[in-house]
């Protein structure tokens, strides 16, 4: 996604790409921490794994010979970073389409700091049931964000969409519905695993021995924090491919005045036509 996006906005005429690059910048930001961290964790997994003689062994080598050396510190710093990287985007995106209310952004904004500060404390608590009730906070709090930033901008799109619809009943007001549906489809499959794995690792307490709860609770740890990982790229996938804008279209930009042009023509589109008519020329 982060090379297509690229690729894209490379074909995009120069006045197209303004407010794009930032997008590019992070998505490339993310894919290398993730693609750093699971370098780390497969090296790791596979080394115990090898060693292990059942899921507890596995869990108990996994603990003791994992935390505290560089691998482990480089690793959760990276597990750390990624999740606070994409809640910074929302709460970004939250102000480019609050902007009047910009002062609704500070809530997702001390949620999203306090997660991290609560995921680090967590990563090198040396209790281990102190170090879980610490790791659920930080990630029901980083499900909070995404919760609520969703919540903020659907409302205020909801609210511009009929203001619009009152004055232009005939203009298209699919622009809104399609950051809405992007927006809910990206934060669906975060908030999920996100909650799940915030109440198994909750039970660590009770359920630290059970092999079936350590398989579980890391699977679903790995799905919360691939989402956490993809979620962000979504959005700045439509960003730029032009599905999505990069601030919030008023009448004065032309966007609901030719509304048949700004459905249909995207800057993928447009790449897509360009690369096939010069397929064809080439033949020719």
């Amino acid at each position: 996604m982060a090379l297509y996006g690229l690729s894209v906005f490379l074909e995009t005429p120069e006045p197209q790409r303004k407010g794009r690059k930032r997008y590019i910048a992070a998505s490339f930001v993310i894919t290398g921490l993730r693609a750093l961290g699971g370098s780390l964790d497969m090296a790791y997994y596979f080394q115990v794994l090898f060693k292990s003689t059942s899921v507890a062994d596995w869990n108990e080598l996994f603990l003791v010979n994992f935390s505290g050396g560089w691998k482990y510190i480089l690793s959760n710093t990276v597990l750390g970073l990624v999740p606070m990287i994409g809640d910074a985007l929302l709460v970004y995106r939250c102000y480019i389409v609050c902007v009047e209310y910009w002062w609704v952004t500070i809530l997702p904004l001390l949620t999203s700091l306090s997660a991290l500060v609560l995921f680090f404390l967590g990563a090198y608590e040396p209790d281990q049931s102190r170090a879980m009730s610490e790791a659920a906070a930080s990630t029901f709090l980083t499900v909070s964000t995404n919760i609520i930033v969703t919540t903020f901008i659907t409302f205020h799109l909801l609210r511009a969409r009929r203001s619009l619809e009152k004055l232009m009943p005939s203009a298209d007001m699919r622009i809104y519905t399609g950051v809405i549906a992007i927006l809910i489809e990206s934060a669906a499959p975060l908030t999920i695993f996100g909650i799940i794995s915030a109440i198994m690792q909750q039970l660590t307490a009770s359920l630290s021995d059970t092999p079936d709860y350590i398989v579980s609770r890391f699977i679903f740890d790995g799905l919360f924090y691939s989402f956490c990982a993809l979620s962000p790229h979504m959005i700045i996938f439509r960003v730029t491919t032009g599905r999505s804008f990069t601030r919030l279209p008023t009448p004065k930009d032309g966007a609901l005045f030719n509304p048949i042009q700004f459905a249909r023509e995207t800057v993928e589109s447009s790449f897509l036509q360009s690369t096939f008519k010069s397929r064809v020329w080439a033949k020719k």
